[in-house]
């Protein structure tokens, strides 16, 4: 490990080429994606030979007052498949070790960094071990954060159902024989727009300056890519009551980092379960609601079938910053 050396990748190829061969690969490290985002963005790597065998992302929204991208998950570290390949108490001794050095040389020159890790990235010793024998300098906060994930594999939609709580069910029953509401695919930018702001407004939260600039274009680079979609459940007039925006990742696991809701009792009920099976007929092998810490939303997520998924978020600032 002595070899390894942390350099700035100013070349986005490098950076590209390791994500292609990474397991933590995700669309929401892709360079194009970011730049929609006016926020500090530099990537560093972890090199040896040549080789990037580690990819770090230091995004630094604080500039435009915020300390984390809003509809981001998962933008952390990245480690080569290489890593992967030995006996199971090689990889974790890896992974353990190039994290520690990785980060500690990442202190260095990043006085301020934040990482949401990917959820297969559990061992966070060597987060946790960062200046660790060194009392004058500041350490990493790791903090455990949860998601909730459905799994698709194997399942029909009538699975769906049958591992669901059966409150949910009656619900979904309810939606459409007491609201007489219907689902479809073909939801407008501006429609999920406006159910986005009545949920921030019905929980008296503010939804920010750089959240509204961004909404369009952040669902337009899945749209443009032809990975994304735009879920309604709709009333008897056609108006749209309830709404999810959803994509699919590169590993087919399919995201949801958008959801609202006008007023109706059940639809948001019909939503997650029309969200389900859109996913199972397009080929996903599961959904992940991306986020589950709040205790009212996770209990829902779960009663719909899905499973908590525990990551972390890796926190610094220097002493000094």
């Amino acid at each position: 490990m002595s070899k390894l050396a942390l350099e700035r990748l100013d070349d986005a190829q490098v950076w590209q080429k390791l994500m292609e061969r990474s397991p933590q690969t995700t669309r929401f490290l892709d360079p194009d994606f970011l730049t929609l985002f006016d926020a500090s963005i530099r990537f560093y790597g972890l090199m040896r030979s040549g080789v990037c065998g580690t990819g770090l992302p230091v995004i630094d929204p604080r500039a435009i007052g915020m300390v984390a991208l809003p509809w981001c998950y998962k933008q952390g570290p990245i480690f080569h498949d290489e890593v992967y390949k030995g006996a199971r108490a090689k990889r974790i001794q890896y992974e353990i070790e190039l994290a520690e050095i990785a980060l500690t040389q990442l202190a260095k020159v990043e006085p301020w960094f934040r990482f949401a890790l990917h959820e297969s990235l559990t061992d966070v010793r060597g987060y946790d071990w960062v200046h660790y024998h060194d009392a004058d300098k500041a350490r990493c906060s790791v903090l455990p954060r949860y998601t909730s994930v459905l799994s698709l594999e194997g399942v029909t939609a009538k699975d769906i159902r049958k591992n669901a709580r059966s409150a949910r069910r009656q619900e979904e029953g309810y939606a459409r024989s007491r609201e007489a509401l219907t689902t479809s695919a073909d939801g407008k930018p501006e429609e999920l727009f406006a159910l986005y702001c009545e949920t921030f407004a019905r929980q008296n939260i503010e939804f920010s300056t750089s959240e509204r600039t961004l909404f369009a274009p952040y669902i337009a680079h899945f749209l443009n890519a032809g990975v994304g979609h735009i879920l309604m459940v709709r009333d008897e007039t056609g108006r749209a009551v309830a709404g999810a925006f959803v994509f699919k990742d590169y590993d087919d696991v399919w995201h949801v980092p958008i959801v609202g809701t006008s007023d109706t009792r059940y639809g948001g009920t019909l939503l997650y379960f029309f969200m389900a099976d859109f996913v199972l007929q397009h080929g996903g092998s599961a959904l992940d609601f991306d986020g589950a810490n709040s205790p009212n939303r996770a209990y829902f997520k779960h009663s719909l079938g899905a499973e908590p998924q525990l990551y972390f978020e890796i926190r610094y600032k220097a002493a000094n910053d």
